[in-house]
């Protein structure tokens, strides 16, 4: 992972050499910014065609093996075995 002082240095850096050619930080920011966004476009069209093929409340989240043993004891005696999130929280 990059450290808080390298990105630092390699902003400053950029900003002294964008003042030079007359050029400004978040101009050029937001032009990066927009650059990726179109590079990665794809992804955003594949999340957006699943939400609208897939709306709330019907989709299925892909599940760990963990959740799979846990539904499937649930399955098995009509109740889980595991401890609800809620136990010993009282209702007021």
């Amino acid at each position: 992972m990059v450290s808080q002082r390298d990105v630092k240095q390699s902003k400053e850096l950029v900003q002294t050499l964008l003042s030079i050619q007359g050029g400004d930080y978040n101009d050029w920011l937001h032009t990066q910014h927009q650059s990726y966004i179109r590079e990665h476009q794809d992804v955003l069209i594949q999340s957006l065609l699943h939400y609208h093929d897939n709306p709330k409340g019907k989709t299925k989240k892909p599940s760990s093996e963990k959740e799979d043993s846990i539904q499937a004891k649930t399955d098995e005696t009509g109740e889980s075995s595991q401890p609800s999130p809620l136990q010993g929280v009282e209702n007021t």
